[in-house]
């Protein structure tokens, strides 16, 4: 059985000439490892990992600049 961990990566771009970042893009991302792994979750298709704060929701950051 799959693990069931979910975040949402929003890819951010810069505006030019000013400070501000604006999403781009919004990706529901799914553990795509076995139920109770070690470690990390993990998207393979979209190749993300991230850890789980207990109690609160899943969001990544990723700028396309970088």
């Amino acid at each position: 059985m799959a693990c069931d961990a979910r975040a949402v990566l929003l890819v951010t771009r810069q505006m030019e000439g000013t400070a501000t970042n604006v999403a781009r893009q919004r990706i529901e991302l799914h553990c795509s490892l076995p139920e109770g792994h070690e470690g990390a979750h993990r998207d393979s298709p979209n190749r993300q990992e991230w850890q789980v704060v207990q109690g609160r929701p899943t969001l990544l950051l990723r700028d396309e600049n970088e």
